[in-house]
């Protein structure tokens, strides 16, 4: 299917435009950007553009040694399948404490509205210097412009391919710093610069400004700040690195000295992840999540580390997180970070026992039964309905029908239909058969696998709706044949 694009790129386009899904993502308490979602035969593809110029793209970057930009620094893994290096947020914040330390005033800003300003056109110059022999950055700056609805600027914010293009679309703003002796530390949009004096830092914000606007990109006026390294060290004390067996420490500095990241593939995997269940087990995760609920406004950094770190506890300790973190009267509080407790209830949620799956089950229709307004954002609702589905129930079917019925969310949709037929739901899938010319592509695909559900009334309709499928949803139709062969359902 990628070579049959590859060979023939804009009839590709032509018969099968690439589509997108852009929902709103919260950021902070009051915060909204933009998350996108492309449809998965054109991600694919255009991941396999950039990773082909990844490594060159990484080159032409400030060296890793200097500890300068610390943002997805590309290195393939065979053996994990990953893109990046383990380089973390948390690892740039620590080395802006140390640097902090040898300043007396330290810069903090960030570039307004980061990929949906990415500029096509100067991203396109700089993806022919990497690579001026083949047509690899004008297939690139095509498929963007397509995601992008035609308008020459924009990244689909969400996926790793972005991420590479977004760190070479600051290269130039990098060197202009370093190239001034400048001391700053990067990770993705977000600057912290190191001065001698207020008025140095007043003249470098103006540089960082101006070399930004050449790139038609600004700073965020209300994230940029000016203050002494003291003030600086005082707000991100918890990241001042302690080890776990210093008294003086506070728990929140021994968890942010931990790395909660795990290597399944290592030759030392299953000691590895015992010596972090025991890092994890020494800190008292239960009273810095009670802590954070009762602030105001919570520490994202420290309350994120320790959701993290859930999944490293003992079973007991894991309920008692989650009845934590899911109290409708927290919820409000932890607003910022609920993504994150969705994914760390995903993550241990078919290990819980029966008494741990209800209290959890419970807490999300609550979130339904109340109206939350948490419900009201499409991607948490899509990560609510991802964890929902795990396990069946009347009421989930009650409510899953009429989120089928009432949202427009073509994501969540496809998410219903692949729930309901793994809980062999046929009354309802029967209906929706009756649909499935209405039905939007990301629904289709997913009615594709459903129809193996349905037994013989199944296969006599791919034979008989077989001209109606597409290239993709053919090839669909086989992967899911094998699934079912082999009894390995699709997961929502």
């Amino acid at each position: 299917m990628l070579e049959s694009i590859h060979a023939d790129l804009d009839n590709a386009i032509s018969e099968s435009p690439p589509l997108t899904l852009v929902k709103l993502s919260p950021v902070g308490y009051y915060g909204f950007r933009q998350a996108t979602m492309v449809e998965p035969f054109w991600n694919a593809y255009f991941l396999g553009l950039v990773i082909s110029l990844a490594e060159k793209i990484e080159q032409t970057r400030i060296n890793e040694d200097e500890k300068k930009v610390f943002s997805y620094r590309y290195e393939w893994n065979e053996k994990k399948g990953s893109l990046f290096k383990d380089t973390t947020w948390i690892s740039y914040k620590k080395q802006c404490i140390e640097y902090s330390k040898s300043s007396d005033f330290v810069l903090q800003t960030d570039i307004s509205n980061f990929y949906p300003r990415v500029n096509h056109h100067k991203l396109e110059n700089e993806l022919k210097r990497v690579d001026s022999s083949t047509d690899i950055p004008k297939r690139i700056i095509k498929l963007l412009s397509n995601f992008s609805g035609t308008i020459s600027y924009g990244l689909p914010i969400g996926g790793p391919a972005s991420r590479i293009l977004a760190e070479l679309a600051l290269n130039h703003t990098d060197f202009h710093l370093k190239s001034r002796g400048i001391k700053f530390c990067r990770y993705a949009d977000d600057y912290t610069i190191f001065c001698d004096s207020e008025s140095e830092a007043y003249k470098i914000l103006i540089l960082l400004s101006e070399k930004l606007a050449n790139d038609q990109l600004s700073l965020q006026k209300g994230k940029t700040k000016i203050m002494s390294s003291t003030e600086y060290q005082e707000i991100h004390q918890f990241l001042d690195p302690k080890p776990a067996d210093d008294d003086l420490s506070e728990e929140e500095q021994k968890l942010l000295n931990i790395s909660i990241r795990f290597d399944p593939y290592s030759a030392t995997a299953v000691d590895d992840y015992e010596s972090l269940k025991d890092a994890v087990r020494q800190i008292d995760i239960i009273g810095i999540l009670s802590r954070e609920v009762n602030k105001t406004k919570i520490d994202q950094t420290v309350t994120k580390q320790a959701i993290n770190s859930v999944k490293a506890l003992t079973e007991e300790n894991q309920v008692q997180a989650f009845k934590i973190l899911l109290d409708q009267d927290n919820l409000t509080t932890l607003s910022p970070v609920f993504t994150t407790i969705m994914r760390s209830v995903r993550s241990v949620y078919e290990d819980l026992s029966d008494e741990g799956k209800d209290i959890v089950d419970n807490s999300l229709l609550e979130l339904f039964q109340e109206e939350n307004y948490l419900t009201k954002i499409e991607l948490n609702l899509n990560y609510i309905v991802q964890i929902l589905s795990l396990r069946h129930s009347h009421q989930k079917v009650e409510l899953f029908v009429k989120l089928f019925e009432t949202e427009t969310n073509h994501f969540l949709k496809r998410q219903i239909i692949v729930a309901m037929t793994n809980w062999e739901n046929h009354f309802w899938l029967v209906d929706i058969k009756k649909q499935f010319t209405t039905l939007t592509t990301w629904e289709r695909r997913a009615f594709i696998y459903s129809s193996y559900c349905l037994g013989e009334e199944g296969k006599h309709w791919r034979g008989s709706n077989k001209s109606l499928f597409s290239k993709e949803e053919l090839l669909i139709r086989d992967w899911c044949s094998d699934r079912k062969t082999t009894n390995r359902p699709i997961l929502v």
